[in-house]
């Protein structure tokens, strides 16, 4: 019985102590500035296709990168995913 009430107590407090964690870290990224980064607006562009070729991430979520290639501009979510494509086009020999 008693190491029953004792794992009681214990799972309150840490439920409770993760519940407190949880509210402060977002309280910590509330008082974070707005991001006043400018965004590069590529609302001009026809993109070779609507989701990035590396990893299937649709283009509306943002663009990191772009590439130039045969004739059409692909656009990527990030660097790391446009380095990918090109590694790909590398070993198939085609770049």
């Amino acid at each position: 019985m008693k190491l029953l009430i004792v794992l009681t107590c214990m799972i309150s407090i840490l439920i409770g102590v993760g519940c407190n964690s949880a509210n402060n870290k977002q309280s910590q990224f509330d008082s974070l500035p707005a991001d006043t980064t400018p965004k590069k607006d590529y609302s001009d562009i026809i993109f070779a296709s609507k989701k990035d070729t590396s990893c299937g991430m649709p283009l509306s979520a943002g663009i990191g990168d772009t590439l130039h290639w045969n004739n059409k501009i692909y656009g990527f979510c990030s660097t790391q995913c446009k380095d990918a494509f090109i590694e790909k086009l590398k070993a198939e020999k085609k770049l």
